[in-house]
């Protein structure tokens, strides 16, 4: 079962891509800094993941207005992040590689196994607003073919201190 509203958020420090730049996120680095939202998506190149996160990206000075920062999370290599990024244009946010061990992060979120779909290696879709206190804000669980509505989580954040 998915984290809730209220629930500590688990920290995870996760190897990770932006652009062409290899890094890591660890999600404690954030704690009493910043908001962070935590994207969770299928796997790259796949149809709705393309249109997902320039979605994000388009809105990303929305989300810094907010004072909170945007993190992608999927199964995939950094190496496949590195590439589909530069597939999307380009991307100012990491992506973050839940490979080893395999989905631990989305075992702690509550979407690995999936929930909602039945396609094996492939966490759940999910967004996750982690407060500056380190605890979960807001969180929704989509179907595997849904697409989030940026503005729906940008309004959530805005209800968020």
């Amino acid at each position: 079962m998915a984290l809730i509203v209220g629930d500590a958020a688990p920290d995870f420090n996760l190897k990770s891509a932006t652009g062409d730049t290899q890094g890591e996120f660890k999600l404690s680095d954030f704690k009493g800094k910043k908001k962070v939202v935590i994207v969770f998506y299928a796997l790259d190149f796949t149809p709705v993941c393309t249109s997902e996160l320039p979605e994000f990206q388009a809105h990303l000075a929305n989300f810094a207005g907010q004072d909170a920062v945007v993190v992608g999370v999927s199964t995939d290599t950094v190496f496949s992040h590195i590439a589909f990024q530069k597939d999307m244009g380009g991307l100012e946010f990491p992506l973050a590689a839940d490979r080893w061990p395999y989905a631990d992060t989305a075992k702690a979120y509550g979407i690995f196994p999936p929930t909602r779909h039945q396609i094996p290696f492939v966490n759940d879709r999910a967004i996750f607003i982690v407060d500056k206190n380190g605890k979960v804000a807001w969180a929704k669980v989509y179907e595997l073919g849904d697409l989030p509505d940026v503005g729906e989580v940008l309004e959530a954040l805005r209800g968020i201190a």
